[in-house]
């Protein structure tokens, strides 16, 4: 078990003693009430009515609430300090789907963001040897960080939806049923015994839906680069915003990497923010012209198309290598911060210079390319405002000291760059999605 497994644990035994754990919080947090000081995690977490498993990095469960146990008839004995999958019997058909709920599990350690699954088909012993029951499960898997920034824990939900399932497949013997959002209205009319489950599963269903356009893919990783991403969502339990990165090879050999960031905190930013990431790819790739040009075709697209977005952008493109390891960096900012620097000496430097119009508000003016050469062992970042921009804070005195933390951060390790960042700059508790990517250029082989 790691360290975090065991400091969770014997939170969990404190917290079952009736003192629950204490925690130190950023100084400028606001101190809790007395009442809420008082509370029992435990009695907090067992009187969540969504069912919910926590779990340590290594996939260990470290407490399981009331409804879980309710939802799969088992004792809090047969989960508790073994891993996730050991406390349940599997039908082999179903291995591929389990192995689809540890991958996602993975995914959020790795990229902390919330990832959903399903409606998804496991199934559950019967009370006859061999006898295996239908059973579909809504899943939502969210990171829980810890002071430094890194996912500490996670929080495991998983409902059965088997009755919705089912009313939809009968509701619709006449074709193949994708449980749309439609028929899963349908169904709530029907009246079936959902209970507690209709408000949260029409609410996280929903989500999903209007999500599944806009799943941030991992990045590019093209010879000669190294390419990591971080994003970090303002929402606990659904990340509903309009954040976003891409990194994608260009048919000319080059990468382009973007940042952006939809005007608006809801879910249909977030949906709003997958159509235009889709245009902008498919424009980029086949398009051969320049960040500033990408935006502007993106932009006569999206409006073509009736996308209604507005949104802030970096685009850069990092060209191919010369003879000496050194590549081109273009760019273009459309109302969006400057990107850092991080030149292989250690010093860094906002790249602020001109900045565009937002994407997406209309104007006949031509967008400006920026230039100039990276090195090997130069480190581009680019990242959205949620990064610097604080309440009480004015963004330009916050852009100012960035290069100076980042400078700091990169001469320990670059390699944790991304996280000694979110560490140092983001509160616990943050109000605004942050999206972040870092290039770095490799020596060459002959370099090395």
């Amino acid at each position: 078990m790691t360290d975090d497994a065991r400091d969770v644990t014997s939170g969990r035994a404190r917290a079952a003693r009736g003192s629950a754990p204490r925690t130190e919080r950023p100084a400028d947090d606001a101190s809790p009430s007395p009442a809420a000081d008082r509370l029992d995690y435990r009695a907090v977490f067992a009187a969540l009515s969504a069912p919910k498993v926590l779990l340590s990095p290594d996939l260990t469960v470290l407490d399981v609430n009331d409804a879980y146990l309710d939802m799969l008839g088992l004792p809090a004995t047969a989960l508790v300090g073994r891993p996730l999958n050991a406390g349940f019997a599997f039908s082999p058909a179903d291995d591929e789907r389990v192995a689809r709920v540890v991958d996602s599990l993975r995914r959020v350690l790795q990229t902390g963001r919330i990832d959903l699954l399903g409606p998804l088909r496991i199934d559950v012993p019967g009370d006859r040897p061999d006898e295996w029951l239908e059973r579909h499960w809504l899943m939502t898997n969210i990171p829980v960080f810890d002071a430094s920034g890194r996912v500490a824990a996670l929080v495991h939900r998983a409902e059965d939806v088997t009755d919705i399932v089912l009313t939809s497949q009968r509701t619709a013997t006449d074709q193949q049923i994708g449980l749309d959002a439609a028929v899963v209205d349908h169904a709530l009319h029907l009246g079936s015994s959902l209970g507690r489950f209709q408000e949260s599963f029409d609410r996280e269903r929903r989500a999903a839906l209007e999500l599944q356009d806009s799943i941030l893919t991992p990045p590019a990783q093209p010879e000669g680069l190294r390419i990591d991403v971080r994003y970090r969502p303002a929402s606990r339990e659904m990340h509903v915003g309009g954040d976003w990165y891409d990194a994608f090879e260009l048919s000319c050999g080059c990468t382009l990497v973007v940042v952006g960031d939809v005007v608006g905190h809801d879910i249909s930013a977030a949906a709003t923010m997958g159509q235009l990431r889709g245009v902008m790819r498919g424009v980029a790739y086949e398009s051969g012209d320049s960040p500033a040009g990408i935006l502007e075709r993106t932009e006569r697209a999206a409006d073509g198309l009736g996308i209604d977005a507005v949104a802030t952008v970096a685009a850069a493109l990092v060209g191919l290598p010369g003879p000496t390891g050194d590549r081109t960096l273009t760019w273009v900012s459309a109302g969006h911060p400057p990107p850092v620097m991080v030149r292989a000496d250690g010093s860094a430097e906002l790249l602020a210079r001109h900045n565009d119009r937002l994407l997406g508000i209309g104007s006949d003016a031509s967008r400006t390319d920026h230039t100039t050469l990276v090195h090997p062992g130069d480190v581009l970042l680019l990242y959205t405002d949620g990064l610097v921009e604080r309440r009480g804070t004015r963004l330009r005195e916050a852009l100012d000291r960035l290069p100076g933390v980042v400078e700091e951060l990169a001469g320990r390790s670059r390699e944790d760059l991304l996280d000694a960042l979110l560490a140092r700059l983001v509160p616990q508790t943050t109000e605004d999605d942050i999206a972040l990517v870092s290039v770095e250029v490799l020596a060459s082989e002959g370099a090395r």
